[in-house]
């Protein structure tokens, strides 16, 4: 019984004090330059971020003012379980990491993660391909190879992407190959 009351309480207490509103969270990024910080380095926070009521991250509007911006507008972010590209408004979108990074921005679309599935953003953060696919390359000449049922395999210090059926796409999300392909066998299909 006294096993089943501490249980209870312990339960109260977290959700009266561990888990509100202005629950602070750490995250990481790069400061603007300064005077006497001329080459800045990503820095670890311990109070940047708070989780709203909704579990949205929220940076707080004194390290707002800190963030350095690219010439997009544009912030890299790393929060507890991901990398996020952050705007100037505070919008945050999760990115997929790559190079110990965000994603690139190549044809001017990035990858993103919503639910562990992959879509895409443009540099104003709009999502133009919702994230629906296990996996998806970047864009190459308009085309990228996405897949359903692709599984991760580490080979070596590396990762692949194997299995699930595999086909591609266009910058608007149209279907150019039908994914219904093994991933050796995209090359040899002719494009939509």
């Amino acid at each position: 019984m006294k096993v089943i009351l501490y249980a209870f309480l312990s339960v109260l207490l977290f959700n009266i004090h561990g888990c509100n509103s202005t629950q602070t969270i750490p995250c990481a990024y790069i400061p603007q330059i300064t005077e006497t910080n001329q080459y800045p380095e990503i820095t670890q926070y311990e109070d940047c971020a708070q989780l709203d009521s909704n579990n949205n991250i929220v940076i707080t509007e004194k390290h707002m003012k800190q963030i350095w911006f690219d010439e997009a507008e544009l912030a890299e972010i790393r929060v507890h379980d991901g990398i996020y590209y952050l705007n100037k408004q505070g919008k945050l979108v999760r990115s997929h990491k790559f190079d110990n990074g965000a994603d690139y921005f190549k044809e001017g679309l990035s990858r993103i993660i919503q639910n562990d599935k992959f879509g895409f953003v443009n540099k104003k953060l709009e999502v133009v391909i919702p994230a629906k696919y296990d996996f998806a390359y970047p864009f190459n000449n308009g085309i990228s190879k996405v897949c359903y049922g692709c599984k991760v395999v580490k080979v070596d210090e590396h990762k692949e992407m194997k299995g699930g059926k595999w086909g591609a796409i266009d910058k608007a999300g149209n279907i150019k190959i039908e994914i219904s392909h093994d991933y050796d066998k995209l090359d040899e299909i002719k494009i939509n």
